[in-house]
C-alpha cells in the first residue's frame, strides 16, 4: 500500500509538469515577457497566501494520523476536524482581504511594473484575493485526506488542479492578453479544486458523523503544533518566493521572467520528494515513537529513492542547460539562464533530500525545531540574496538559494538525529552521496565543450546506474511495481 500511494502521488504531479513544459512557451508568447513575469508573481502570491492556514492543515494530518493509530473515538476526531475547518475558513477570508488591501501597494511600490500595465496588475492581484479562502480550506481538506491515506483521490485532484493552473491562463490568453482574465481563470480552477476535495472528504465514512461540530477545546492542541508550523509557513515560502520579488525590485519584472521560467521547470522535479514525503509524513507520525527502527528505515529508503529518481534529471538539466533552454524557449533565455539552471539543479537535489527529513521531524510533532531553523536562516539569507543579486544578477539569486537550502538540509539532519540514534545512522550514507552528487552539477557551469559534457554525462550515469541497481536489487524494489494496478 505504501508503494502504491507513493506512485499515485508521483503520477498526480507528473502530468501537470509535462503540461507546464509544453504550455510555458505558449504563455510567454501570448502575454509577453513582462506580463509573464507578473503572472509568475501572481502564482507565487496564491501559493504564499496559503500560509494563512496557520499550519493547521499539517497539524490535522499529524494529529488525525496519531489519533487513528491510538484507536481514538471517531467522534473526537471528527469534532477536531470540523473545528479546524471553521477556523481555516476564517483565516482564509482574512488572508484574501489582506491580499486585496495590498494589491495597489505591491504594484506601485514593490514591483517595477511599466505604467501601461500597472492598473491591470492591481486588478489581477485583487481578483486573486477571491481564491485565498478556497485555497486555505482546500489545504485543510487535503490534510485530512493524507491522514486517511486517500492518496489516489488526492493525486487525481491535484493532477487536474495542476493542469488547470497552466491551461487556465493559456486559454484565457486566446480571448485577451490581459492578465485580468488569467486571474479569473485561476480563481475558477481553485474553486473547482476545492469542490473536488470537499466531495472526496465528505464521502468518507469518518466524516459521516454529522453530530460532531465545533469545539474550542481542540484549538490549543491545533495551534500549539500549527503555531510553530505558521512560522515555517511564513518564513519558508518567503525564502522560496522572495527572490523573484527582489529581482523585480532590483532588476525589473522582465528579469523575473528569465529567472522564473527555468526555475519553474527545475523545481517541478520536487514532485518526486513530494510523492514520498506526503505518504511518509502520516506514517512517521504513527511509527516514530512506537517503532523507531522501522521509522528510521523508512527515512533511509525515502532519501535513497528520492536520490535515485531525481539525479538523472538534475544531472542532464545542468549539463545541457544551454541546449534545452534554447530549444524550449529561445537563445536569449539560454544565454541569461543556463548558468543559474546549474545552481538551481543542485539546490533542487539537496532540497529534495531535505523534504524527507522535514517530514520525519514534523511527523514526530517537532514543528518547533523546523520553525526555529527557518528563523535562524531567514535574515542571513535575505542579506546574502541582496548582495548576490547585486553582484551576479539573476544567477546570484540561484546561488543564494542553493546555499540556503544546503544549510537548511544540514540543520534538519541535525534535528532528525536528535530524535534517536537510528535516524543519524540511516541518514549518514545518503547525505554523503548527496554532497558528492552536487559537484558535477555546479562544475558544469565551467564546461563549455558539449562533447566533454556528453562524455561526462555518460560516465556519471554509468556509475549512477551501478549504485542504483545495487540498491534496488537489495530492496527488491522492482517487485513493487507488480500488482500496482491489481
Amino acid at each position: 500500500m505504501i508503494k502504491k500511494n507513493i506512485i499515485w502521488n508521483f503520477i498526480g504531479s507528473l502530468l501537470p509538469l509535462l503540461v507546464g513544459v509544453m504550455v510555458f512557451p505558449l504563455i510567454i508568447k501570448a502575454y509577453g515577457t513582462e506580463r509573464f513575469g507578473i503572472l509568475t508573481i501572481a502564482w507565487s502570491l496564491v501559493g504564499y497566501f496559503s500560509l494563512f492556514d496557520m499550519g493547521l492543515s499539517r497539524a490535522l494530518t499529524q494529529m488525525v494520523s496519531e489519533k487513528i493509530s491510538k484507536n481514538t473515538n471517531d467522534y473526537e476526531i471528527v469534532e477536531m476536524i470540523h473545528t479546524a475547518f471553521r477556523i481555516m475558513w476564517l483565516l482564509g477570508a482574512i488572508g484574501g482581504f489582506i491580499l486585496w488591501l495590498i494589491s495597489s501597494w505591491l504594484a506601485h511600490n514593490v514591483l517595477s511594473v511599466s505604467p501601461g500595465i500597472e492598473q491591470e496588475t492591481i486588478h489581477t492581484f485583487s481578483i486573486l484575493a477571491i481564491s485565498i479562502p478556497f485555497v486555505v480550506h482546500t489545504s485543510a481538506l487535503r490534510g485530512v485526506m493524507d491522514a486517511l491515506q486517500l492518496f489516489k483521490q488526492a493525486s487525481l485532484i491535484r493532477m487536474l488542479l495542476g493542469i488547470g493552473t497552466f491551461l487556465g491562463p493559456y486559454f484565457s490568453s486566446l480571448y485577451s492578453n490581459s492578465l485580468i482574465y488569467a486571474a479569473y481563470a485561476l480563481v475558477l480552477v481553485r474553486f473547482v479544486g476545492w469542490i473536488m476535495h470537499l466531495y472526496a472528504v465528505n464521502s468518507t465514512s469518518l466524516l459521516s458523523n454529522e453530530s460532531a461540530s465545533y469545539n474550542c477545546k481542540w484549538l490549543k492542541q491545533l495551534f500549539t503544533f500549527g503555531g510553530w508550523m505558521t512560522i515555517s509557513n511564513i518564513i519558508g515560502p518567503l525564502m522560496i518566493y522572495l527572490d523573484r520579488f527582489v529581482i523585480a525590485a532590483m532588476l525589473g519584472t522582465t528579469a523575473v521572467a528569465y529567472y522564473v521560467a527555468p526555475y519553474e521547470v527545475i523545481t517541478k522535479l520536487w514532485v518526486i520528494p513530494a510523492a514520498f514525503s506526503g505518504v511518509l509524513f502520516p506514517l512517521f507520525a504513527q511509527e516514530w515513537r512506537t517503532n523507531p527502527l522501522t521509522a528510521a528505515k523508512m527515512l533511509n529508503q525515502g532519501i535513497s529513492y528520492v536520490l535515485i529518481l531525481s539525479y538523472p534529471a538534475v544531472l542532464l538539466a545542468a549539463l545541457f542547460s544551454n541546449e534545452w533552454l534554447a530549444f524550449w524557449l529561445s537563445k536569449e533565455f539560454a544565454v541569461k539562464g543556463s548558468h543559474l539552471v546549474c545552481w538551481l539543479a543542485a539546490g533542487v537535489l539537496v532540497n529534495s533530500v531535505a523534504q524527507i527529513i522535514y517530514a520525519k521531524i514534523q511527523g514526530a510533532g517537532r514543528a518547533d525545531w523546523t520553525a526555529k531553523l527557518h528563523l535562524a536562516e531567514s535574515i542571513p539569507y535575505w542579506i546574502f540574496l541582496w548582495l548576490a543579486i547585486k553582484q551576479f544578477g539573476i544567477e546570484g539569486a540561484a546561488m543564494a538559494w542553493f546555499f540556503r537550502v544546503s544549510v537548511d538540509t544540514l540543520g534538519l539532519a541535525y534535528f532528525a538525529g536528535k530524535l534517536n540514534v537510528a535516524n543519524k545512522h540511516s541518514m549518514k550514507a545518503p547525505l554523503v552521496l548527496t554532497s558528492l552528487s552536487v559537484i558535477p552539477l555546479i562544475s558544469s557551469i565551467y564546461i563549455e565543450d558539449i562533447i566533454f559534457r556528453s562524455i561526462l554525462a555518460m560516465v556519471i550515469m554509468f556509475l549512477y546506474g551501478l549504485l542504483a541497481l545495487r540498491r534496488l536489487h537489495r530492496d527488491d524494489a522492482f517487485m513493487y511495481l507488480k500488482g500496482f494496478f491489481s
